[in-house]
C-alpha cells in the first residue's frame, strides 16, 4: 500500500470540511446549484487523489491533478454566473485547456476508484461520438467535433456537471454521509442483535439473519458490493458454521444484499437518482416499490427456510442469540428508530428528500454524541469522554468522505456517458428500435431491455448503470405505452440484478471472497433464491395494482395472489416442502404459480384451486410414506 499523499492530521480536516460543506449546502440553500456541482465534483477527485496516491516516485502527477481540479473547479465557481448565462462562454482558449486537463484529471480519478472498465466504458462512447460519420447502418451520426466535446464536457449544461452529478452532491452524499453515521452510531449491529432475535429461532436461522440484516443494511449503503463486504464477513462465516455449503452461504449473502437496493423505506441512491429523473416524490418511488420489494424476500426467506429443511439446518444456538435486554436496549433502539422514524416520517408529509435526510442526521449526530458522552464520562471523565467523542466524528467524517468521492466518480462517469449519448442521439436510435419490436410484442422489447439493463449494469455500481440505462431505454418504454415508473422500476430492478448475474456478478465474487466457494455455482445459487426478483418486473409492467396503483382491495388480492404465486415458484426451484417434491408436481407447481401471477381473476382462482390440491395431495403422500413401516 502507497503511503498516504498527506499525513492523517491534514487529511482529516479536509475530510471534515467535505461532508460539513454538503450538509450547510442542503441546510442554507445559499450555495448555488452550479457552484454546489462544481466544487462536489472537484472536491471528489482532490480526495480520490489523498486517499488513493500513486507511489511516491509519480507523485507529482498526484499533484497536478489536485491543482487542476482546484483550478478547474475555481474557474467554474467563479464565472458560474456567465457560465449559466452564456450558450458560448467568453475565453476559449483557457477553457479548452481546462476542459483537457480537468477530463485527464478525471479519468485518472475514476480509473483509480473503479478501475479501467469504467475508463474504456467512457473512452468506447466518446470515440463512438467522435467516429459516427465513419459507422455504417443506423447508429452512424454526423459526428461530434473537438470543440464541441471540450465545450460541452466542461460548459454545457449535459457536461460533467450535469444533473447527475447535481444528485450526487445534493441528496446522494447526504444518503451516503447518513448511512455512514448509523454504521458509527452502531445502529447496524443494533439491528443485527435484533435480527438474530427475529430469524434466528427459526428452521436455517443463520441464514434468515443474514437476509434480514443485509436488506436493512443494504438499504443505507445502496451497493450490493459494499454490503456484502461490509455484514457478509459477519453472516457468511455464521452461515458456514451452522451446516450451509459456502455456494449457498455465499449465495444468500448476495442476494441478500442486492435486494436492499430496492427495498423502501430507504431504498439506495439509485431510487434517489430515479425520483430526481422523473421529477417526482421520493415517496412515490418508493411506494411503488414496496409490493415487489417485499415479494422478493416473501420468496427469499422462504427458499432459505426451504433450503434449510432440505439440508437438515437447525436454528441458530440459543447462546449464540442476544439477550432481549441487549437487543432492545433503549439507547440502542433510539439510535436506530428516531433518525429513520424522522426520515420516513417527512418524506410521507411531502418535505423534500434533502430537508428529510438533513434532520435525520442531525438528531442521528444528536444522539451519538449524547449516547458517548453519557457512557464514556462514566468510564474516563469529561475530558476523554469529550476527546473519543471527537475522533468518533472524525472517523465517521474519513469513512463518510471517501465514499461520497466514490459515488462521486461513479456518477461522474456515468454523466459523461449520459451526455454522449444524448449529444449524439444514440439514445433515439434505440429507442427508434425498441418500438419497433414491441409495437408487435411488447413481450419482445422488454426482455431487450432486461438484456441490456443487465449488461450496462455487469462490473457497475447501481446507480451508475440505472441512470446510463435509464437514459437509452426509459424513453422507448414510455412510447411503447408504459407509464414512467413503470418503465424505470422496470430498469432499476434488473440494473440492480445485474451484481448477481453471471458472467461478471460483482456482488457474487464478494461473497465468494469471504465463503471460499466457486464463483458459477455460488451465481446459480443466486438465480434460484432470486428468480422471483426476475419476473415481477413483468408482472408489474402488466399490472400496475403491484406499484400500488388501485383500489385497497385490489392491491390486497394482488399481493396475496402475488405472494403465494411466488411461493410455488420457490418450491418449483428448490424442489423441496416438508419432503422432495416430484418432478411432475414440481411442473403442476410452476402452471398454478404463472396462474397466480398473471393479473386476472379466473386465473387466479384457477390458481387457488390447483395449489389447494397440490398441498393437500403432497401432504398426503408425505404422512403416506411416514406411516410406511
Amino acid at each position: 500500500m502507497p503511503r498516504a499523499l498527506v499525513t492523517p492530521r491534514y487529511l482529516l480536516p479536509v475530510a471534515v470540511a467535505w461532508v460539513v460543506f454538503h450538509l450547510v449546502a442542503a441546510g442554507s440553500g445559499l450555495i448555488g446549484s452550479h457552484v454546489l456541482r462544481s466544487v462536489h465534483l472537484c472536491g471528489a477527485i482532490v480526495l480520490t487523489v489523498l486517499f488513493q496516491p500513486l507511489r511516491p516516485a509519480l507523485r507529482a502527477v498526484d499533484w497536478a491533478i489536485i491543482a487542476t481540479a482546484v483550478t478547474a473547479g475555481g474557474y467554474l465557481v467563479v464565472h458560474s454566473d456567465a457560465i449559466l448565462m452564456s450558450n458560448w462562454f467568453i475565453n476559449p482558449a483557457v477553457e479548452k485547456a481546462l476542459s483537457g486537463a480537468l477530463f485527464l484529471a478525471l479519468m485518472e480519478c475514476i480509473r483509480r476508484a473503479l478501475g479501467w472498465v469504467f475508463v474504456g466504458l467512457v473512452l468506447v462512447f466518446l470515440a463512438y461520438a467522435v467516429l459516427g460519420p465513419y459507422i455504417p447502418g443506423v447508429l452512424g451520426h454526423r459526428g461530434l467535433t473537438a470543440d464541441r466535446l471540450l465545450f460541452s464536457f466542461y460548459l454545457g449544461a449535459q457536461g460533467v456537471t450535469g444533473m447527475l452529478v447535481g444528485i450526487s452532491a445534493s441528496v446522494v452524499a447526504l444518503f451516503l454521509i447518513f448511512g455512514e453515521l448509523l454504521n458509527t452510531s452502531g445502529a447496524g449491529q443494533t439491528f443485527l442483535n435484533i435480527a438474530l432475535r427475529i430469524g434466528g429461532r427459526l428452521r436455517g436461522g443463520a441464514g434468515m439473519v443474514a437476509v434480514i440484516g443485509s436488506a436493512f443494511m443494504g438499504m443505507i449503503n445502496g451497493s450490493a458490493v459494499a454490503n456484502v463486504a461490509s455484514t457478509g464477513v459477519l453472516t457468511i462465516p455464521l452461515m458456514r458454521r451452522l451446516g450451509f455449503s459456502r455456494n449457498l452461504s455465499g449465495a444468500i449473502e448476495s442476494v441478500a444484499s442486492t435486494g436492499g437496493q430496492f427495498m423502501p423505506p430507504i431504498m439506495g441512491p439509485g431510487a434517489f437518482l430515479m425520483a430526481e429523473l422523473l421529477g417526482i416524490s421520493y415517496l412515490d418511488v418508493a411506494t411503488a416499490a414496496l409490493i415487489p420489494s417485499t415479494l422478493f424476500y416473501i420468496g427469499l426467506l422462504f427458499a432459505v427456510w426451504l433450503f434449510a429443511g432440505k439440508n437438515g439446518l437447525q436454528p441458530i444456538p440459543s447462546e449464540m442469540i442476544p439477550e432481549r435486554r441487549v437487543a432492545y436496549a433503549p439507547r440502542a433502539v433510539l439510535v436506530l428508530i428516531v433518525p429513520i422514524g424522522v426520515l420516513v416520517g417527512l418524506v410521507i408529509a411531502r418535505f423534500t428528500v434533502q430537508y428529510a435526510v438533513l434532520w435525520a442526521i442531525v438528531l442521528a449526530l444528536l444522539l451519538f454524541v449524547i449516547g458517548q458522552l453519557s457512557t464514556l464520562r462514566e468510564a474516563g471523565g469529561m475530558r476523554r469522554a469529550l476527546a473519543e467523542t471527537g475522533r468518533g466524528i472524525g472517523m465517521m467524517s474519513d469513512q463518510a468522505a471517501r465514499n461520497v468521492a466514490y459515488v462521486g466518480m461513479i456518477i461522474a462517469a456515468a454523466q459523461l456517458v449520459v451526455a454522449i449519448i444524448n449529444l449524439t442521439g444514440l439514445g433515439v436510435t434505440l429507442s427508434q428500435i425498441i418500438v419497433t419490436l414491441g409495437r408487435d410484442m411488447l413481450v419482445l422489447s422488454l426482455i431487450l431491455t432486461m438484456v441490456v439493463a443487465i449488461m450496462l449494469g455487469m462490473g457497475m455500481p447501481t446507480p451508475a448503470a440505472y441512470a446510463v440505462a435509464a437514459a437509452v431505454l426509459g424513453p422507448p418504454l414510455g412510447r411503447l405505452g408504459l407509464e414512467l415508473i413503470e418503465a424505470h422500476l422496470f430498469i432499476y430492478y434488473f440494473a440492480c440484478l445485474a451484481a448477481i448475474t453471471p458472467p461478471v456478478a460483482a456482488a457474487v465474487f464478494a461473497a465468494t471472497a469471504i465463503s471460499r466457494g466457486r464463483v458459477l455455482p455460488t451465481a446459480g445459487f443466486a438465480i434460484l433464491l432470486s428468480l422471483s426478483l426476475y419476473l415481477v418486473p413483468y408482472l408489474f409492467v402488466q399490472d400496475p395494482v403491484l406499484l400500488m396503483q388501485g383500489s385497497i382491495g385490489s392491491i390486497a388480492v394482488a399481493f396475496v395472489t402475488g405472494a403465494a404465486g411466488v411461493g410455488l415458484l420457490t418450491v418449483v426451484t428448490v424442489g423441496y416442502f416438508e419432503a422432495a417434491v416430484p418432478l411432475a408436481v414440481r411442473g403442476a407447481c410452476l402452471l398454478a404459480a404463472l396462474a397466480l401471477l398473471l393479473p386476472d381473476t379466473l386465473t387466479d382462482v384457477i390458481g387457488a384451486v390447483v395449489f389447494a390440491g397440490l398441498l393437500a395431495l403432497h401432504l398426503r403422500a408425505r404422512q403416506s410414506a411416514g406411516a410406511r413401516p
